[in-house]
């Protein structure tokens, strides 16, 4: 059962020649933390939920935890193209990926164990875009789908993971 809360978009006025936006998300999931983590841990499911994405392959042996690197294409409007590492990873409570190549982004997923198999994934996603003419086409282009993306993502991910 999807149970959204505090869908939040904040867009940050340029600094020194960036654009910043944050995006926050929560559902409740009925499975439990174990099952919800490691869905979303395995790269090889994202594909299935996280809307826009178009492309994720491993970057090296390493798939999951602090050191794993992917390379990535979204296609928001318009294809972007990151590398993306684990920064922070603790078994059933946190994944942190980081961009480390291509439009700056960092996407933190924390899981809550609310007790009778039930899960809370909060979900935020804070990008920085160039600033000037660039920025502002790109910003332009994603823009509408932010809402939309995170809607769909997580409609699909509370479904996917409760079908497990």
């Amino acid at each position: 059962m999807l149970r959204g809360s505090g869908l939040v978009e904040c867009g940050f006025p340029a600094t020194k020649g960036v654009l910043v936006s944050l995006v926050e998300h929560s559902v409740e999931i009925a499975a439990p933390v174990a099952v919800a983590f490691a869905y979303v841990d395995d790269f090889s499911t994202t594909k299935d939920w996280m809307y826009g994405l178009h492309r994720i392959e491993p970057v090296g042996e390493q798939l999951r935890g602090v050191g794993a690197t992917y390379d990535g294409v979204m296609k928001l409007g318009v294809s972007l193209t990151s590398r993306i590492r684990c920064t922070g990873w603790v078994q059933d409570e946190l994944i942190e990926i980081t961009s480390i190549k291509g439009i700056k982004n960092t996407q933190r997923w924390t899981f809550t164990d609310l007790g009778g198999d039930r899960t809370r994934v909060d979900a935020s996603i804070d990008y920085t875009l160039p600033g000037g003419p660039a920025g502002r086409a790109i910003e332009a282009a994603v823009k509408p789908f932010i809402s939309i993306a995170i809607a769909h993502t997580s409609e699909t991910l509370v479904r996917n993971v409760e079908a497990l």
